[in-house]
C-alpha cells in the first residue's frame, strides 16, 4: 500500500511539473513567433523600399530621357528641368541601393549592371545636350534618330524590372518560409493545447483519488481513535496523560473508578495530588526527568505508591510512566495492587509454612524411618519393613517437592544466592554423574559422560549448576527404557559451553512440548505419571541456566530419544592465570576444522607440547586471532561455507611470526610459498602433524 502511494505522488508530482514546464515551453515558442513576425515584416518594409527605389530609379530615366528631347527639339532651356531634377534624383537612388546593399549583404552585386547602364545613358544624353548648346541641332537629333539612347533606356528598363522581380521572388520566398513556420506553430500550438488539456485531466484524475485516499485515510484514522479510545476507556487499568512538569492533563475513567475524582477535578492539577504520602516536588520531578520513552523492556520508569481517593481512603498502586515522545511529555498507568499485594502476603505465609512446619517434620520424619528401615533400632518384619519404605520413600518425595517450591519461589523473587566463580566443566560433569549413579542403577540405566578433549572453564555457582544437571539427568533417567544409556556431553559451541544429556526415551510429546519448562509441566500420561516428579525440575533448570547468561533447550534426538542442551557464557581458557600459555611456558597453536572430532584428537595429541586453541568457524578464528598471540596457526582448507584458505593473509597481517600449517583431506596442489607446511590428512597422521608444527616452530626466524 505504501508502495502504491509513493507512486501515485511520484506520478501527480510529475504531471503537476510538466504544466508550468509546458507553459515556459509554449511562452519560448510565442517569442520565437513574434521575433519571426518582426524579421518578416523588417523584410517585407526592405523589399518594397528597394522596389519603390528601382521604380524611381526607372522613373528618374525617363524624366532625364524627357528633358534631353525637349531640349535638343525646342531649344530652349526651360525644357532641361526634368532632366536636371531626373540626374539629381538617380544619384540618390544609388546611394539608397548602396546602403540597403550594406544592411543586407544578398542585394550585394544586384546594381551593377544597371550602374553601368545608367552611366550610359547619362554619358549618350550629355554629349547630346552639348552639341544642341554648340547650336548644331542637327548633329543632336541625328544622335537621337540613330536610336542609341533608346536603347539604353530600353536596357535600363528590362534590367529594373530584372531586379524587381528578383526582390519579388526573395520575398514570395521569405513569405513562404514565414507561412511553413506559422503552420508548424499551430500544430504545435494545438498539440500543446491537447497535452494541456490530457495533462489537466491527469490532474483531476490524481486529484480525485487523493482525495479519496485521504478521505479513507481520515475515516481510517477515526476508526482508529476510535478504538484507542474505546481500549483506553474500557481498560482496567487507570491512564494518565501529564505534561512536562507533571500536571494531569487527562485521564480515562478507569481513574474515576480507582480515585473517585471526575476529570475536571484532575485536569491541571499534579499528579502527586494523588498520593497519600506525595514525595517533595522538586524529587519528584527529578524522578520524572529521568523516565524514558517505552520500549522492548518495558515502560520508561516504575513505582508503587499508596493512593488516596476522593473519600481519603487509601490503596496500593503499580505506576508505570513512560515518555511519550521528547517535550511531548509523560503517559501514567496507574494499577490498584491491593489484592494482589494481599497474595503475595498469604503466599510468603505460606512458603514461610512450608519451610518452617512442613520442612522440618518431614525431616525428622524421613530421618526416623531411615533409622528404623536400616534396622538401626533393632531387626523390622518383612511385612512392616515394607511399609516403612513406602513411608520413607513418599517423605522423600514430599522434601523433594517442598525444596523444588522453595527454590523456584527463591528463584523469582531474587533471593536465591549465587556464589559464582570460575569452574571447570569435566569436574562438575563428574560429580553429576557420581551422585546420580545410584539412582541410574536402581532403574537399569547406563551413565555416561564425554568430556570435552580441553579444559572448558565457565563462570557460574558450583552447587546451583550441579542441580541444573542434576535435574536434566535424573529426568533422562526416568524416561530411559531399562538397559538404556543417559549420556552427558560437554564441549565447545562457539563462544559458549554447551553441555548435552541424552536419552533413549520415547521422546517428548508434540502437545507437551509449548509447556515442557511451565512450573509443575509434566506429559500428560500414566506411563510419566507413574515415574514421578514434581514438575517443577525443568523450570528449576531454566531459571538457574538464565541467572547464568546462559539458556536451555530440547531436541529430537537421531534414531529416538531427547537431547537437552545447556548453553553458557564460556571463559577463555588462556585468560587463566594458572593455565594461560604464559604460565605454563607452552606455545599456543590456533587450529582451525569444522570437523569436532578432529579438534579434539589434534588437542589431545599436542597435550603437554603445545596449547591448542580448537575454534570451528573462520569468524571464530578471525576473533581468536585478535586477541591473542599464537605461535603456528593449523588450518583446515574445507571450511564449509568457506575456504580456510581465507584466513592465511589474515593471519600474516595479525600474527606476522606464526607458522602456517595446512593440514586438510583435500588433495590438492597449493603455494608453499604463502604458508609453511602442507599436511594431507590421508598421508599424514596426526603425529606428523605435531612433529612437523613442532619442528617449524622450534625454527629460529620469521615465517616466509
Amino acid at each position: 500500500m505504501r508502495k502504491r502511494d509513493k507512486i501515485r505522488r511520484a506520478i501527480s508530482g510529475l504531471v503537476l511539473l510538466s504544466i508550468p514546464l509546458s507553459l515556459v515551453g509554449f511562452f519560448f515558442l510565442l517569442q520565437g513567433e513574434f521575433h519571426d513576425i518582426r524579421q518578416l515584416r523588417t523584410v517585407v518594409d526592405r523589399s518594397v523600399e528597394r522596389r519603390a527605389t528601382l521604380a524611381s530609379l526607372l522613373v528618374d530615366h525617363l524624366d532625364v530621357q524627357t528633358g534631353q528631347q525637349g531640349y535638343i527639339l525646342t531649344g530652349r532651356s526651360e525644357f532641361l528641368e526634368p532632366y536636371t531634377r531626373g540626374k539629381s534624383r538617380i544619384a540618390s537612388d544609388f546611394s539608397k541601393l548602396d546602403q540597403q546593399a550594406s544592411e543586407n549583404p544578398s542585394y550585394a552585386g544586384d546594381t551593377a549592371v544597371l550602374k553601368r547602364l545608367s552611366a550610359s545613358k547619362l554619358a549618350f544624353v550629355e554629349a547630346s545636350l552639348a552639341q544642341t548648346r554648340a547650336g548644331d541641332l542637327a548633329a543632336s537629333r541625328a544622335i537621337i534618330a540613330e536610336g542609341t539612347g533608346k536603347r539604353l533606356m530600353d536596357a535600363i528598363r528590362s534590367e529594373v524590372q530584372r531586379l524587381d522581380r528578383i526582390e519579388e521572388r526573395r520575398l514570395a520566398r521569405t513569405i513562404g518560409i514565414r507561412d511553413e513556420s506559422r503552420l508548424r506553430i499551430e500544430t504545435t500550438t494545438y498539440l500543446l493545447l491537447a497535452v494541456f488539456s490530457v495533462l489537466l485531466a491527469l490532474v483531476g484524475i490524481v486529484t480525485a483519488r487523493a482525495v479519496r485516499a485521504r478521505k479513507i485515510q481520515l475515516l481510517r484514522a477515526d476508526e482508529l481513535a476510535a478504538r484507542f479510545r474505546a481500549v483506553i476507556n474500557g481498560t482496567a487499568d487507570g491512564l494518565m496523560l501529564l505534561d512536562e512538569e507533571g500536571n494531569i492533563r487527562g485521564t480515562n475513567p478507569s481513574i474515576t473508578r480507582l480515585f473517585g475524582y471526575d476529570e475536571d477535578e484532575l485536569i491541571g492539577r499534579h499528579n502527586t495530588f494523588l498520593m497519600a504520602d506525595p514525595p517533595v516536588l522538586e524529587d519528584s520531578m527529578k524522578w520524572l526527568r529521568r523516565v524514558g520513552v517505552a520500549g522492548r523492556d518495558g515502560a520508561g520508569g516504575r513505582q508503587e505508591f499508596t493512593g488516596r481517593r476522593k473519600d481519603e481512603s487509601r490503596f496500593e498502586t503499580d505506576v508505570t510512566i513512560s515518555q511519550i515522545a521528547p517535550g511531548a511529555g509523560y503517559v501514567a498507568i496507574v494499577r490498584d495492587v491491593t489484592n494482589q499485594k494481599r497474595v503475595e502476603g498469604l503466599k510468603t505465609e505460606f512458603v514461610s509454612t512450608v519451610s518452617h512446619e512442613l520442612r522440618t517434620p518431614l525431616t525428622s520424619i524421613g530421618g526416623a524411618l531411615g533409622l528404623i528401615s536400616s534396622g538401626a533400632v533393632g531387626p523390622v518384619g518383612e511385612k512392616a519393613m515394607r511399609l516403612v519404605q513406602i513411608a520413607y520413600n513418599n517423605c522423600e518425595r514430599l522434601v523433594r517437592l517442598i525444596n523444588d517450591i522453595l527454590d523456584i519461589e527463591k528463584i523469582e523473587a531474587g533471593k536465591m544466592h549465587f556464589d559464582m566463580r570460575r569452574l571447570r566443566v569435566s569436574p562438575l560433569i563428574d560429580r553429576v554423574v557420581a551422585s546420580n549413579t545410584h539412582f541410574a542403577a536402581d532403574r537399569g540405566v547406563t551413565l555416561e559422560a564425554h568430556h570435552p578433549a580441553w579444559p572448558l572453564v565457565v563462570e557460574g555457582d558450583a552447587d546451583r549448576l550441579e542441580q541444573l544437571l542434576t535435574n536434566l539427568v535424573s529426568n533422562a533417567i526416568k524416561y530411559s527404557p531399562s538397559g538404556g544409556m543417559v549420556e552427558i556431553i560437554a564441549r565447545q559451541e562457539g563462544t559458549n559451553v554447551r553441555i548435552d544429556v541424552c536419552d533413549r526415551g520415547a521422546g517428548i510429546p508434540e502437545e507437551f512440548r509449548s509447556r515442557i519448562f511451565g512450573k509443575f509441566a509434566m506429559a500428560d500420561s500414566s506411563d510419566s505419571r507413574a515415574r514421578g516428579g514434581t514438575g517443577l525440575g525443568l523450570s528449576i533448570a531454566r531459571e538457574i541456566a538464565q541467572r547464568h547468561n546462559g539458556q536451555i533447550s530440547f531436541s529430537e534426538r537421531q534414531g529416538g530419544g531427547t537431547t537437552f542442551s545447556v548453553d553458557l557464557p564460556m571463559i577463555c581458557e588462556m585468560g587463566s592465570e594458572e593455565e594461560s600459555a604464559l604460565s605454563t611456558g607452552l606455545p599456543a597453536i590456533l587450529h582451525l576444522d569444522d570437523d569436532h572430532d578432529c579438534l579434539d584428537i589434534v588437542s589431545s595429541t599436542f597435550a603437554g607440547r603445545a596449547n591448542i586453541v580448537s575454534v570451528a568457524t573462520l569468524e571464530e578464528a578471525r576473533a581468536t586471532a585478535a586477541s591473542g598471540s599464537f605461535a603456528a596457526a593449523i588450518i583446515d582448507v574445507g571450511v564449509a561455507p568457506h575456504s580456510g584458505l581465507s584466513l592465511v593473509p589474515i593471519l600474516r597481517t595479525m600474527q606476522p611470526s606464526a607458522k602456517l600449517v595446512l593440514f586438510t583431506a583435500a588433495d590438492e596442489p597449493y603455494e608453499q610459498g604463502e604458508v609453511d607446511a602442507v599436511l594431507i590428512k590421508s598421508r599424514h597422521s596426526v603425529e606428523d602433524l605435531v612433529a612437523t608444527t613442532m619442528r617449524l616452530i622450534e625454527q629460529p626466524g620469521k615465517s616466509r
